[in-house]
């Protein structure tokens, strides 16, 4: 944007510039047509100024009279007012360049002649003959502050320019006095002239100016000084050879050429090295001129642009770095200006699961989990700071989760720092995935936990097996007792204690079979660990869970090849049984068509994967958490001891083996059970 702006602030003053030697030759070639003259006097003005009218008055004894008006002006042409009224009467009156910038503000004004006319801004400048103000060219806008000091600048030149012409007209007019008006008329030129040097030698741009010889008539001081040439040198009598390489000249040449033959003003760039070799960068502006006689002549204005392609060229290095090192980042890097997302990297795209095209014009608070999006809008939305410089202003780091559009949550740690992006100002947000950190960490406390509980659960199941024996052998002496005293008993008597012993027989099954998942959770698989194919432990499952599942849901199978893997097939079995009857009640029996468990078995970079999903309630994450913790249980009491999952985790974890879970509510659960493939040369030993 910056190179743009500097590009058009050039041309524009280049234009302006062969805009007034066109109208210096235009005046020249009027003659002495004082209309029109005034015409195009205040026809350019109104142009280069940006102007919406524009007016040529001239003094008449008290009256101010409109002779040429144009634009919204043009309804006072021919009027004559009293100089006063006039909204340029001050200008007038003082003999001085008037700027308005507010007719609302400056006393100055005449406010109600400017209400009338809607004008908000003015400038006049008194036309001048023999020092004395002869009448006014003006230029008015509806908007206020509409003319800066250039337009003062050009509009008093083309007042001199207008003041030299009225001269020749008012020479031609009075014969009489025809030494007076000469003298007047040279004084005029040699003023509009010092002012046309003065503006063009104190301008920084090279101007000059060929015939269609290629032989220079014209150079300002800038073009003398670049190439080393004193005020004294005729530049006419140097070839361009004498100044500049051969190959710079033929490009020059070609540019000029162009420009000739075309007739039509051209915008181009080139290398023009100084008398001592630096080379430097021109932006050059080409327009064809004429004389009085038709003659054409090319007209040259270049600017220095050398400093600014510099900068141009760090900022592109600079862009180029910083995209490399955000395109090999990591990290999660997110650009945004107030809203949608302008730019992402790689890394953003595999987090989120998304192409850089689906992301981009989006709001990053639309992958953001619903809970969090209050927290995060404040640093997603707008600018930390106003006035910040680029790159300060970084807001705290925070933990955020996202929800990408193909399901699950994950959890970043996300900063927001403020920079320039494509030369405006934005907010890159830098987002660093914690989720696989997070399920590490679960895994350790849950491993950790085990640990720790299984210990515990060892030293329980001995202290409760001891006397549990003694129960079981009473209860046993207690019944063949019974059966040796049954005739003493009143009738009902032994049904009714028979009963009893039942019921007590069944609350120390429970106890001992409660002590017997205790051991195992505590000592792990005594068997020989084997290879297993857990095809067969797949196979063996679904057969023993069938009538469980059947009446739940529609039981679907994918098995695929996969390694042999190491361990217990009876255990595995025992895992594989368990998750089957866990996705079973977590699905209400009665709609077998509606509901799905689907058990999967593959190969995955040198591990065999299980996994056993189904369309169940699912888990909130505060149950999800602790799933694998000894004797939690969702179930009811009496249906569950809660020890089931943690067997299961201590099965898988001792043959070297993962567990894990994701679940959502309404939509059901996943467990997946990762073991590693048996090494070959154990295969061969076996």
């Amino acid at each position: 944007m910056r190179r743009q702006s500097h590009e058009e602030s050039a041309r524009g003053e280049i234009e302006r510039l062969a805009a007034i030697i066109q109208t210096q030759n235009d005046i020249a070639l009027a003659g002495l047509d004082l209309d029109v003259v005034m015409r195009l006097i205040a026809e350019r003005a109104m142009i280069l100024c940006g102007a919406g009218g524009a007016a040529v008055g001239i003094i008449e004894g008290e009256e101010m009279y409109y002779r040429v008006c144009t634009g919204y002006s043009k309804q006072f042409e021919g009027a004559r007012l009293a100089i006063a009224s006039t909204m340029a009467g001050t200008s007038v009156l003082r003999g001085e360049v008037m700027r308005t910038d507010d007719t609302e503000r400056d006393p100055r004004a005449n406010v109600d002649a400017a209400r009338r006319l809607k004008v908000r801004s003015m400038l006049n400048v008194p036309l001048k003959r023999d020092n004395q103000t002869v009448g006014v060219l003006s230029i008015a806008s509806q908007v206020p502050f509409a003319f800066v000091d250039s337009d003062e600048r050009t509009l008093e030149l083309m007042a001199g320019l207008l003041g030299a012409a009225m001269g020749n007209a008012a020479e031609h007019a009075a014969k009489q006095a025809l030494m007076t008006e000469v003298a007047s008329i040279v004084t005029a030129l040699q003023e509009s002239q010092h002012l046309f040097d003065s503006f063009l030698n104190n301008n920084p741009a090279l101007a000059y100016m060929k015939d269609e010889s290629g032989r220079r008539v014209f150079v300002n001081e800038p073009f003398r000084r670049f190439f080393g040439l004193s005020p004294g040198v005729d530049v006419s009598t140097i070839p361009d050879e004498q100044l500049m390489p051969a190959e710079t000249v033929a490009h020059l040449q070609e540019q000029d050429d162009q420009a000739f033959k075309s007739g039509q003003p051209s915008v181009s760039e080139s290398m023009i090295p100084t008398p001592d070799g630096e080379p430097r960068q021109f932006l050059t502006y080409r327009f064809i001129a004429r004389d009085s006689s038709g003659r054409r002549f090319l007209g040259g204005v270049s600017f220095d642009i050398t400093e600014r392609k510099a900068a141009e060229e760090a900022l592109r290095r600079s862009e180029e770095s910083f995209r490399a090192l955000i395109e090999g980042s990591p990290e999660a890097i997110f650009v945004h200006r107030g809203g949608p997302l302008l730019y992402v990297n790689p890394s953003a795209c595999s987090f989120l699961r998304l192409k850089a095209s689906e992301l981009v014009g989006r709001s990053l608070l639309d992958f953001v989990h619903l809970e969090d999006r209050a927290e995060a809008a404040g640093m997603l939305d707008g600018l930390p700071g106003r006035g910040a410089l680029p790159g300060r202003g970084a807001h705290r780091v925070r933990e955020i989760r996202f929800q990408p559009p193909d399901g699950g949550v994950l959890t970043a740690e996300i900063s927001s720092l403020r920079l320039v992006f494509a030369g405006q100002p934005a907010t890159l947000v830098s987002a660093r995935d914690l989720t696989e950190r997070r399920q590490i960490q679960a895994r350790l406390v849950v491993a950790d936990r085990l640990a720790s509980v299984g210990t515990l659960a060892a030293g329980v199941a001995h202290e409760i097996n001891n006397p549990l024996a003694f129960v079981i052998s009473n209860l046993s002496f207690l019944t063949e007792e019974l059966h040796a005293i049954t005739g003493l008993l009143p009738p009902g008597r032994l049904d009714e204690l028979e009963e009893v012993l039942e019921e007590t027989n069944e609350g120390v099954n429970r106890v001992r079979l409660i002590v017997q998942d205790l051991k195992t959770f505590s000592r792990g698989d005594e068997e020989q660990p084997s290879a297993v194919d857990l095809r067969r432990v797949i196979d063996s499952a679904l057969a023993l869970a069938r009538g469980e599942l059947r009446h739940r849901a529609t039981v679907v199978k994918e098995v695929s090849e996969v390694p042999l893997v190491e361990g217990s097939e009876a255990r595995f079995g025992q895992v594989v049984l368990n998750l089957l009857i866990n996705a079973a009640h977590a699905i209400a029996a009665g709609q077998p068509d509606k509901n799905e468990i689907r058990v999967v078995l593959r190969a995955e970079s040198n591990h065999a994967i299980i996994e056993v999903k189904d369309t169940g309630c699912g888990m909130p994450p505060e149950v999800l958490s602790r799933i694998f913790d000894p004797f939690f249980t969702t179930k009811p009491v009496g249906v569950g001891t809660g020890l089931g999952l943690s067997i299961c985790h201590g099965i898988i974890t001792g043959f070297g083996g993962e567990i894990t879970a994701t679940s959502e509510m309404g939509r059901g659960s996943t467990f997946r059970i990762s073991l590693p493939a048996i090494r070959k040369s154990k295969l061969k030993a076996g």
